[in-house]
């Protein structure tokens, strides 16, 4: 996106929501990310970037990750030649369509799932009498059920720490955009 504003100035914005839920509150590590279709200049113009491509995204995602993860020795060589093997990569990006200036709903509403709750509370039922909570799968075809204590040690697992941020503000949205000073905004 700097590259395509043509200003090494210019930053484009990013909220980033970790996720580590998936159905039935199993554990699936992912991002929720709102992004600026583009850059933010510092005389307060905006520069639309060209649109994102998936497949570029995802191989950049992955190879960043497996990068981390190696140099931080959580995974060895061996290990990322044995994924390189698999016929899915175990990454996946999506990039929806644009949200046009004015489309306050679709703001919204986007907004509102990149910080979604691990559960949904239309989806589950407590039984008092058997101590059971009922839980109904996204697409309402598969329905399990857990002992309370389970259900509830399945919840805590997705609580954050003490101190830990699961929400992130980058770039124009953070606090103090990078090398940007109060007195030039």
């Amino acid at each position: 996106m700097k590259k395509a504003a043509r200003d090494k100035q210019a930053v484009p914005g990013a909220v980033i929501a970790i996720q580590s839920f998936g159905d039935f509150l199993g554990f699936n590590p992912h991002l929720h990310i709102l992004i600026s279709d583009g850059c933010f200049h510092k005389n307060g113009m905006f520069s639309v970037s060209p649109a994102i491509n998936n497949d570029a995204l995802e191989k950049i995602f992955r190879h960043m990750v497996l990068k981390m993860l190696l140099a931080k020795g959580k995974i060895s060589p061996d290990v990322i030649a044995l994924l390189d093997k698999w016929r899915h990569t175990g990454f996946n990006a999506y990039c929806g369509p644009r949200i046009l200036p004015r489309q306050n709903k679709s703001m919204e509403n986007l907004a509102r799932y990149i910080i979604r709750a691990s559960f949904s509370q239309e989806r589950m039922r407590y039984q008092r009498e058997s101590g059971q909570v009922v839980y109904k799968s996204k697409d309402g075809k598969e329905i399990r059920v857990f002992d309370a204590l389970e259900w509830l040690a399945a919840m805590c697992s997705h609580v954050p720490g003490k101190g830990e941020q699961m929400v992130r503000y980058y770039g124009y949205y953070s606090p103090a955009p990078a090398g940007w000073h109060a007195e030039n905004e």
